[in-house]
């Protein structure tokens, strides 16, 4: 199972109505959630239970 996703493809779940994302941070959570605007090429984001990293 591949573990990145692409720009294209949050947009594309941002167009479909996702409007927030469980993103990887330092806190003893390990993620805080945060709109899904604020997501950039190399960020971490939750899907399907795993990191996923978001590349191009």
């Amino acid at each position: 199972m591949k573990h990145t996703i692409t720009m294209k493809e949050i947009q594309n779940m941002i167009n479909n109505g996702i409007s927030t994302f469980s993103k990887k941070d330092n806190s003893p959570r390990g993620c805080k959630c945060v709109p899904a605007s604020q997501i950039k090429i190399g960020d971490k984001v939750v899907i399907d239970n795993y990191f996923t990293l978001v590349t191009e």
